[in-house]
């Protein structure tokens, strides 16, 4: 928009966009409070199985937490 001159119209924003997409935010099941805590604090749920855990910590490595918030790093390394 900064560069719009005087008296030019704008043109539409999705044209100077090309890779626009929309993405949708879901919750899907409760394992991902269980992501979120593993991140957070390090340590597994108790009463996980030694194969829980290590499924947790597999699973865990695609995604981050920032502010508070769980973001999945997708496999064009895009955060999701």
């Amino acid at each position: 928009m900064s560069r719009i001159k005087m008296g030019e119209d704008p043109t539409n924003l999705e044209e100077g966009l090309p890779d626009v997409q929309l993405f949708i935010v879901r919750i899907t099941n409760r394992h991902f409070e269980d992501i979120i805590h593993f991140l957070m604090t390090r340590t597994t749920p108790k009463g996980y199985t030694t194969q829980q855990k290590k499924e947790l910590v597999v699973c865990a490595i695609e995604f981050f937490v920032i502010v508070g918030h769980l973001h999945k790093i997708g496999f064009d390394e895009v955060l999701r």
